[in-house]
């Protein structure tokens, strides 16, 4: 009798263990696709510098990414362009930090919402569209420049790179996001 107790006490552990589901991160990319030239051509980019307020950790991945926090150092950009991630880090972020954090999640819409704090403005509402699937979170949506106020970076930018954007540089841009989840350790 207690060999059949110990068992299922185990296996209810084991269990509750699986539950638990985590990130960090090094396991998360943030991608930009921003536009320059009349024909709206994309540059996309990543920011290899990021930190959480807190473990992203919970019995879920919504649990564990909800009201978390990242911070993005947008003093370092990769476009696989280093003449370009200067200026774009220089111009345009002005070698500021960006803050994101997950304020709702929707299951039924497959959207989260995120306050985004950019140039010391804040938008309390950027809407991404989602999927969760096989432990890994994929959003993407979208942000306009302009909302957070950088008119001046916006326009920058453009003079910087004038003559490759062809005088026009858009203030919209894509966002990506990818978080791998595994087994809390």
């Amino acid at each position: 009798m207690k060999f059949l107790l110990s068992l299922v006490f185990l296996l209810s552990s084991s269990l509750v263990y699986s539950a638990c589901l985590e990130t960090s991160a090094d396991k998360i990319m943030v991608k930009f696709t921003a536009y320059k030239t009349p024909l709206k051509l994309g540059v996309s980019g990543t920011f290899p510098k990021k930190t959480l307020a807190k473990a992203a950790k919970g019995d879920s991945w919504d649990k564990a990414t909800l009201n978390n926090k990242i911070t993005i150092d947008a003093s370092e950009i990769e476009t696989g362009d280093k003449a370009r991630d200067k200026k774009i880090a220089k111009f345009f972020f002005e070698n500021k930090s960006l803050e994101a954090t997950v304020t709702r999640i929707s299951e039924k819409k497959k959207q989260l919402t995120l306050a985004v704090t950019m140039n010391g403005k804040m938008v309390k509402k950027v809407l991404m569209t989602y999927t969760f699937k096989n432990n890994k979170l994929m959003a993407s949506g979208h942000v306009d420049a302009l909302d957070f106020a950088m008119n001046k970076q916006l326009a920058a930018l453009n003079k910087a790179c004038l003559a490759k954007h062809e005088g026009k540089t858009w203030s919209d841009v894509q966002i990506d996001l990818a978080a791998t989840f595994g087994s809390c350790k």
